[in-house]
């Protein structure tokens, strides 16, 4: 099939306000939720007094560590159900009562006594204490290759750098809420979450009851970038708890300042580079060695370097992880996890390899381009980097940018940077039910969700395409645990999950029609081979010969047909896959006032076969949007003194406005993949990763100050 470039399925719904999210659910007898919080940062709760709180008109329910002993332990239920405090502003108890602001009241009238401990509130504090995880995501912490050390001796050219990147946190437009209620042993959870199968299988062990019992719904989801997962679970349990309490629906919403401490965020990291090259400048060695933020109750790491480990031709490197501990709010995968801050490590320092050994930076990145997985020694599925790189540097008109320092434009001075992005890919198992009925109107189900990337428009293009009808005839029905399950929102694997059993399922729908008209003496098709059958615009046809699907329906099916499709995980086996870009940047930097604006962005990105352009380009755009504010605005502040996060809003923590948007150029370079199912790739995570090196590399060339660390703030430009 080819790419086509339909708009969004949903739009109407969404721009008309027709589309309900889950926090805009109403039941009646609905209570609402408020959290109550820690008064100190680490320590031990003494003691939780609900009495005052109980006094305030309309409450109806207080749970703490006391009710939620009911709950099975495991990961999601560890916060909720012990007396330790591990960071400020963790939630120790839930209120509710008949309206919000009484909720809020009695949440305040809550007397919490608590034993505070000596918190550490930063790396530097405990970086003597760091810790080897054995996995960061799915890969090992640490590898080799070679020899790393040996190789760096022998190199005639080192770069040697640290860089460093800040926190971050995810806001989604839509804060995280849940609306529940339960009728006998059955619980309906409408909340806003990345997988609606995972939070399905989470809340039925919590409660210790068959997941056929729990139905979790997720319509529409605005936005997730990776929180609405499973540090969001441990308050939505605790709201369904209160609802099994009370026997009445419960509504909680967490505030834009709660989004800063309760649903992850980016990882802190410092990175250790070392890249050793020959003269001619091949890449000879690598080390990679990266120390990051994680919480006391819990692990986590992005595969921060892994970037060393896939992207460049080498045959010896060495990479590492090590994690801080600290009494902040755990890190979770924010778009492009591991890759956004790995590429700026990496590809900082392959510019300033660039300019010491006097290689244009493209030419250096062609000349180590890696031909196969090196650290798995297998073959890529397929690989369009040189052709990102070639068609990226044309429509730049990257062979014509002025030599660093020269370009002028009024008190600007113009600076050139680029850099490569890559992201892995991976699959989920997935079942999708087609269902076609007597008036050929389709109807779509799977039990994945939307996170705004598209998955609605896709599912419906596709069977549309497939059975020939027009997409108005198609009904997508997803975001409910209830429906075939689906792949989670995450990791870029959502499309290349649904699609191949979608297609199944289109194809085994095709089958039937075409054999019912083959066999069918009523049908002009009757004797036709089943394989010479296609499906279009309403019709079933061979060359000349057709009918409406209809009439076929009418006669032969007027209940309808329906099938199931099936597909499965995808992993690296005999190959390893990625998707590619490289991206291209021009920036305008004040030199007197240190002002730093992107003014041009153009990328280049393969990503297998592009099912439809306009949705692809949204992502893109949405990723390098992302990846501007880590490169100069987006930074959470943590006060040492107390352990609290400095500026929880949206007045003081940054984040890129219309205002600063350059034009952006998007190149879709067409990629055959023959080894991925559908030979597609996912697109979420490629626009995220590069654009932050791309900048900061073009600052670089504009004015020769190189900056290891993001945020680029003014101050960093001005050499404060």
């Amino acid at each position: 099939m080819k790419a086509t470039t339909i708009l969004r399925h949903e739009a109407a719904l969404k721009v008309t306000g027709k589309a309900v999210y889950e926090g805009e659910t109403r039941a009646d007898g609905m209570l609402h939720a408020a959290l109550v919080s820690t008064p100190i940062g680490c320590g031990q709760i003494l003691s939780i007094d609900g009495t005052q709180a109980q006094r305030e008109s309309g409450f109806a329910d207080l749970v703490s560590y006391e009710q939620t002993a009911s709950l099975k332990p495991s990961s999601a239920t560890k916060l909720i159900r012990e007396r330790t405090v591990h960071f400020p502003g963790q939630p120790v108890a839930l209120v509710c009562a008949q309206s919000l602001h009484a909720a809020q009241a009695a949440a305040r009238a809550v007397q919490v006594t608590s034993q505070a401990s000596l918190a550490v509130t930063a790396m530097a504090q405990a970086r003597d204490r760091a810790i080897a995880p054995a996995l960061v995501g799915r890969y090992p912490a640490s590898s080799s290759r070679g020899d790393a050390a040996a190789a760096l001796l022998q190199s005639p050219i080192v770069i040697r750098q640290r860089y460093q990147t800040a926190t971050n946190n995810h806001h989604p437009l839509e804060p995280h809420a849940v609306v529940c209620f339960w009728q006998g042993e059955t619980v309906t959870v409408h909340t806003n979450t990345q997988g609606v199968a995972g939070t399905r299988g989470i809340i039925a062990h919590a409660f210790s009851m068959p997941a056929e019992n729990v139905r979790v719904i997720t319509r529409y989801l605005g936005g997730g970038f990776g929180c609405k997962g499973q540090l969001w679970w441990p308050w939505m349990l605790l709201a369904i708890l209160s609802s099994k309490r009370t026997d009445r629906p419960v509504r909680l919403e967490l505030s834009r300042a709660q989004l800063f401490t309760l649903v992850g965020r980016r990882q802190e990291t410092e990175q250790d580079v070392t890249l050793g090259f020959d003269n001619d400048g091949s890449l000879n060695a690598i080390e990679h060695h990266v120390l990051a933020q994680t919480a006391t109750h819990g692990d986590y790491s992005d595969t921060t370097a892994g970037v060393s480990r896939w992207l460049y031709a080498c045959p010896n490197v060495s990479t590492s992880h090590r994690l801080v501990r600290t009494n902040e709010p755990q890190p979770i995968p924010m778009r492009a996890p591991g890759h956004a801050p790995g590429t700026f490590a990496v590809e900082s320092a392959m510019d300033e390899a660039a300019h010491l050994l006097g290689i244009d930076p493209v030419a250096l990145r062609v000349r180590n381009f890696a031909d196969h997985d090196q650290d798995a020694n297998r073959p890529w599925t397929s690989n369009g980097l040189l052709e990102c790189y070639r068609i990226g540097a044309e429509r730049f008109n990257w062979a014509q940018r002025p030599a660093p320092g020269q370009a002028l434009d009024g008190r600007w001075r113009l600076g050139y940077g680029m850099a490569s992005t890559f992201y892995p890919q991976h699959a989920q198992p997935c079942k999708v039910r087609v269902r076609i009925n007597a008036d050929a109107s389709v109807r779509v189900e799977c039990g994945t969700q939307d996170m705004g990337s598209g998955t609605y428009t896709v599912l419906a293009q596709l069977a549309a395409q497939a059975l020939g009808v027009p997409m108005s005839a198609v009904h997508v029905e997803i975001g409910d645990s209830a429906l075939p399950q689906g792949p989670a929102s995450a990791g870029s694997q959502a499309t290349l999950s649904v699609v191949p059993a979608l297609q199944s399922a289109t194809a085994q729908l095709c089958a039937q029609l075409a054999a019912l008209a083959a066999s069918d003496p009523r049908s002009p098709l009757v004797g036709q081979r089943a394989e010479d059958i296609s499906f279009e615009g309403g019709q079933i046809r061979n060359k000349e010969i057709s009918e409406s699907l209809t009439a076929l329906l009418a006669r032969c099916a007027a209940s309808g047909l329906q099938a199931e499709g099936e597909s499965a995980a995808w992993e690296a086996g005999a190959f390893s896959a990625m998707g590619y870009g490289a991206v291209f940047v021009e920036v305008g930097v004040d030199p007197q006032l240190g002002e730093v604006r992107v003014r041009r962005v153009c990328a280049a990105f393969a990503a297998g076969r592009i099912l439809n352009p306009l949705l692809a380009r949204s992502q893109y755009v949405g990723g390098l949007i992302g990846g501007i504010g880590m490169a100069l605005q987006e930074r959470t502040v943590t006060d040492q003194a107390s352990g609290r996060i400095v500026g929880d809003n949206f007045v003081d923590y940054l984040i890129p406005v219309h205002a600063d948007m350059p034009l952006f150029d998007i190149a879709l370079v067409p990629e055959d993949d023959p080894q991925l199912p559908g030979g597609i790739k996912g697109v979420g995570m490629l626009g995220s990763a590069g654009v932050q090196a791309a900048i900061a590399n073009a600052i670089f060339n504009a004015v020769g100050r190189r900056i290891r660390h993001l945020p680029i703030r003014i101050e960093d430009v001005m050499g404060g």
